[in-house]
């Protein structure tokens, strides 16, 4: 019984969060914001059909986040099966002799992917080969959930260039075309990052200093390679061939750079070779690798699932796997991402519940009113309150920006504090993710690695608290400055 409740617990407060939101749409009248300002629609309460709608919807969102989930568990599902990856594994774990120095400095390049990287999710390809050398340090798994999944989460709230839904966060409230100076901004997200990594990590060290040797610590891809096989999959060269592509290619795929930093190079180059280089009516590049495949910078989250299965697909013919070895391994590897994959779904219910009865505005519009200008207090709640109920960043752009008949309410009536403002959009939706149930990353990681929720708040309320200050200080300093 306790088995289930540390692995089903999660998904239980999921689902009360949820039915809180449903409840909620029978007592707050919904609303939207316009360029004029909030206009109150009425009540909008939900009912047994959109349960339905509610789950249907959900899945829509969710299918992509799940599919990558899948083609990294496949992926992982092969190299496990190989006596090479058991070999580079524990060879980088031996030739680790300071176990903090190391987790502080994987904690930094994870935490910089994903403030750089447009996809949240593309930085999780990378995360089980570091639990699988984190578990041969002999770490617990609060450390190696930390150092992994929660470093992701620093670089969320410390979001510069990228993560998922600052575009369309941007979009909705055409933010980088109406504000003339928005660099001063991106320093500070820069700052954030940097604050939230020093503190972050200062708390995980200080973990590790009270741990146990013995700590318990587990790998949701252990390595289990037959006798019969060893001899035949011990050359790493394949591995570490495909391991060396997939990092530059997701760096080069999910890098906005055109729209980031001007480089207009392999918009030029796509369009050179999906367009150009043909033979007759045979375009050779895009009838060969598809209509779908965008430039690079502009890649998503179906793009490089479809990369790793090729990857996959590659590695067991370089390993000689057999037809039903290959099905075998995919198969046991998908059933570890069934419950992750319920995760996703949750969340999405959630923000489809409120995208349903927008009644989130109404509560945003009742805090805004209380003074007449802009007030960081009120602003600040506002933002909390938004990213709690919005599993998705550019959904709280919608609903403030261009709800119902268009508009940009948060540019238009904070025109002269849009910076702060934008600022705590941001870093906030981030911030929540360490704590709301329906945080995605945060889920994938207490599930996989079999954490209790209430653990890891337990673990993460230190660093809440003193990232939350620190972030009303910042605040505060781009508001009088």
């Amino acid at each position: 019984m306790k088995k289930k409740e540390k692995r089903y617990g999660l998904l239980k407060a999921i689902l009360i969060l949820v039915v809180i939101a449903f409840v909620l749409s029978w007592i707050i009248p919904a609303g939207g914001y316009t360029s004029n300002g909030y206009t109150q629609t009425g009540m909008m309460r939900l009912g047994l059909y959109d349960i339905a709608y509610t789950v249907y919807y959900a899945l829509s969102f969710a299918v992509d986040k799940i599919v990558i989930l899948f083609a990294i568990a496949a992926f992982y599902a092969v190299l496990t099966k190989t006596q090479a990856y058991e070999r580079i594994v524990s060879g980088i774990a031996k030739k680790i002799k300071h176990k903090k120095v190391a987790v502080v400095v994987i904690s930094v390049i994870l935490a910089a992917l994903t403030s750089l990287l447009t996809q949240t999710f593309v930085v999780l390809i990378f995360v089980p080969f570091i639990i699988s050398i984190l578990n041969r340090m002999k770490l617990d798994k609060m450390t190696i959930l930390a150092t992994t999944f929660g470093s992701i989460l620093v670089g969320v709230m410390g979001a510069t260039y990228g993560t998922d839904g600052i575009a369309m966060f941007n979009y909705y409230l055409n933010y980088t075309s109406t504000v003339p100076n928005t660099m001063p901004a991106l320093w500070v997200r820069g700052g954030i990052l940097l604050i939230g990594l020093v503190l972050f990590n200062f708390f995980t060290v200080t973990h590790m200093s009270k741990q146990k040797k013995d700590a318990e610590s587990i790998d949701l891809f252990e390595v289990e390679v037959a006798e019969d096989r060893a001899l035949k999959t011990k050359n790493m060269i394949p591995i570490i061939v495909i391991g060396v592509l997939l990092l530059v290619l997701c760096i080069l795929g999910f890098t906005n750079w055109s729209g980031n930093f001007g480089i207009e190079v392999f918009d030029n180059f796509h369009s050179l070779v999906t367009e150009d280089i043909k033979i007759d009516d045979f375009y050779i590049f895009q009838d060969l690798l598809g209509t779908g495949i965008t430039a690079l910078g502009s890649w998503n989250n179906i793009t490089i699932s479809a990369i790793l299965i090729v990857f996959t697909v590659i590695l067991a013919l370089c390993y000689r796997f057999k037809f039903n070895e290959f099905v075998d391994a995919i198969k046991g590897g998908i059933k570890k991402m069934l419950i992750p994959a319920l995760v996703i779904i949750g969340a999405y219910m959630l923000m489809i519940v409120v995208y349903q009865s927008t009644y989130v505005a109404t509560i945003v519009n009742r805090l805004l009113t209380l003074t007449d200008s802009f007030n960081i207090a009120t602003m600040t709640l506002s933002s909390l309150i938004l990213n709690i109920f919005h599993t998705d960043l550019g959904f709280t752009g919608w609903v403030m920006g261009t709800i119902q008949t268009g508009g940009n309410y948060l540019v238009t009536e904070y025109a002269d504090y849009i910076n702060p403002v934008y600022t705590m959009f941001t870093s906030l939706y981030g911030f929540v993710q360490f704590f709301i149930p329906t945080s995605m990353i945060l889920g994938i990681g207490l599930v996989s690695l079999k954490v209790k929720y209430s653990e890891w708040l337990k673990y993460v309320w230190r660093f809440l608290l003193g990232m939350f200050i620190c972030l009303l200080i910042i605040f505060i300093l781009m508001t009088i400055i």
